[in-house]
């Protein structure tokens, strides 16, 4: 008789448990659900077409571009003014939605410094692909 009359869900259980576990070591979850250290510094990102701007604790704000410090924490809370964006950080494994009316956070700490781009990974209109920023990471 074999398996066959398993019920269906647990094949699909099996499924989403694999591709949780696959995505989660893919995707450095712990940045997502761990929480931020407490002298991590909050950036406000904000999302709209087509760019990205940035607002640091100190006031200071700054559109596409954004200016860190090596091996300093930083907490990022995300929105956006208009359509879902997602903020995208490729070197770093950052990846998170930002979403209108809602403010997602992820945090992570620049081990590297140099410049690197940040990207929108969600499809947000026509200009959407040049929905770019560039990270510079300053030596500590």
């Amino acid at each position: 008789m074999g398996h066959s009359n398993w019920p269906e869900w647990i094949y699909v259980a099996v499924v989403i448990a694999l591709l949780v576990y696959v995505g989660a070591e893919a995707w450095n979850i712990e940045n997502l659900i761990d929480h931020a250290p407490e002298d991590a510094e909050i950036i406000k990102v904000t999302a709209q077409q087509w760019f990205w701007s940035f607002e640091h604790a100190d006031g200071t704000k700054e559109i596409g571009e954004l200016h860190l410090k090596k091996d300093h924490a930083y907490k990022f809370e995300i929105h956006s003014k208009d359509v879902n964006h997602n903020f995208n950080i490729p070197e770093f494994l950052v990846l998170m939605d930002a979403v209108p009316g809602r403010i997602n956070t992820v945090w992570f700490s620049p081990n590297e410094s140099g410049e690197f781009d940040i990207q929108c990974r969600e499809y947000c209109g026509l200009i959407h692909y040049n929905m770019r920023a560039k990270l510079f990471v300053e030596g500590s």
